[in-house]
């Protein structure tokens, strides 16, 4: 479409402005800022945009921002977006938090998940109101702060105001995705008592956050000779394609071991190596002391090996008509002298339930020796194929990409999951692997401005007379 040729740059530049702005969200109990500060700066800067483009804007909470054409309109159609992102990490080529354009490719934190298919949202609204002002249905644009820690901006934003029928956001890893698996993502830990028994693990750090493969991780081993330790991670490394390396403590006392794997978006786990378990591997087969440290570690060995990416070890064994099975990643852990504090992510099939689903990790869980934080599962999220907002979306997204497109379901998990009927879509060309949550996240430019034509095409369509 001839808007998207007339206002590329404009719309890199509006990118960039919000990939400059850090967005990790988190629960920051300050008032104003319920997610941090950085994320209340990017939704400024998001309403900052939409009000240059002509749109009447509501930021709701601190937390969210609606844009519309115009205030009081009844409004049939919901875009979904967010603006928060998860934390840039190690080993970026690129500057993580400004828009690098490079071989028809930008790059940066944020470009794919979610700040590109944001901005471009807005563009195409405003696209389809230059084609059309006197659509009968109004669009409207939703954009949050705290996607990737569960969507509380979201649900407090249903609790208060009512979606219009139509839901959409640009946030899978296929064309068009009209199924998200079931969510059980349980904290765990032990404690115990300081103690000096060596040889022990006396720290261990992991990833992060609970919703990426973590691609780095690290610990410390007292009382362990370092030839011991090296030949340990020369095996580990063979064995898991993860790297590792060993250094003598600045005390002298023990080693300190650092793994480097290859993070991953949650809903591709397949393409990362976890840095967290193959360490953890490694340290299971150094000759360590009996003590709670070394306890919890072998345990976490045997409940997460390096490579099981099914919760087999965990006892599940589970799958939906579609042949989706589930899907279990040890995302998190961080021991101090005297706990391990520690968080997995699991998405489940469409029939996953809390009897063969959620009481089956958490009792695997407990029998290892651990405390479980109370937490619900969340049951999968589905939109039947032949209704039409599927079949209009996935006719576009055809009509556009220029191939068949599949209706799939995901492990990945979006604004969707939590809306009735919702759809999610990608954002990419298929089969492009973005890096999104992972270093050097990028998208090529010819598929940013091709998904605002898709989206004025959908805005035109979904908002006309049924």
């Amino acid at each position: 479409m001839q808007y998207f040729r007339e206002h590329r740059k404009e719309i890199l530049t509006d990118l960039d402005s919000l990939v400059r702005i850090p967005s990790v969200a988190a629960d920051s109990g300050v008032p104003g800022m319920p997610y941090g500060r950085e994320a209340r700066m990017v939704l400024a800067e998001a309403e900052k945009i939409a009000g240059r483009l002509g749109f009447f804007t509501v930021i709701h909470d601190d937390a969210c921002l609606t844009a519309e054409p115009a205030a009081g309109r009844d409004a049939k159609l919901c875009l979904l977006a967010h603006l928060d992102v998860v934390e840039a990490g190690e080993g970026w080529t690129k500057p993580p938090y400004e828009l690098t354009e490079e071989n028809g490719k930008i790059f940066g934190r944020g470009i794919v998940d979610n700040k590109g298919p944001a901005v471009m949202l807005l563009h195409a609204m405003k696209a389809a109101m230059e084609i059309c002002p006197d659509l009968p249905y109004s669009p409207r644009i939703w954009l949050g702060t705290a996607e990737e820690i569960g969507s509380p901006d979201l649900k407090i934003y249903q609790k208060k105001t009512k979606l219009p029928p139509l839901c959409l956001t640009p946030d899978s890893l296929e064309p068009v995705v009209i199924g998200e698996c079931a969510k059980h993502r349980p904290e765990f830990y032990v404690r115990w008592k300081q103690n000096s028994t060596v040889p022990s693990v006396s720290a261990l750090e992991g990833g992060r956050v609970r919703n990426a493969v973590p691609g780095f991780a690290r610990a410390r081993v007292d009382g362990i000779d370092q030839k011991i330790a090296e030949d340990a991670a020369a095996q580990a490394q063979r064995q898991y394609g993860a790297g590792f390396t060993v250094e003598k403590t600045a005390d002298g006392e023990g080693v300190d071991i650092r793994t480097v794997g290859r993070g991953a978006h949650i809903g591709w786990p397949e393409k990362g190596v976890n840095a967290q378990t193959a360490l953890i591997g490694m340290l299971a087969r150094l000759p360590l002391a009996d003590c709670p440290q070394t306890r919890a570690v072998q345990a976490l060995d045997r409940l997460f090996p390096h490579g099981d990416l099914t919760g087999r070890r965990l006892g599940l064994d589970l799958h939906d008509d579609t042949g989706r099975g589930s899907s279990v990643n040890f995302t998190v852990c961080h021991m101090t002298e005297t706990e391990i504090r520690c968080k997995l992510d699991a998405r489940g099939p469409l029939n996953a339930s809390p009897a063969n689903f959620q009481k089956i990790i958490d009792h695997a869980l407990e029998a290892a020796g651990f405390q479980v934080v109370p937490s619900e599962m969340e049951p999968a999220h589905y939109t039947h194929e032949t209704v039409p907002l599927v079949q209009t979306v996935k006719k576009v997204y055809e009509q556009y990409l220029g191939c068949p497109v599949t209706c799939r379901t995901s492990l990945g998990a979006s604004y969707a999951y939590y809306i009735a009927g919702a759809v999610s879509t990608g954002p990419a060309f298929p089969g492009t692997d973005t890096r999104l949550h992972r270093t050097d996240e990028f998208m090529y430019i010819s598929d940013l401005m091709r998904l605002g034509e898709i989206y004025t095409e959908l805005i035109l369509k979904l908002c006309d007379r049924d």
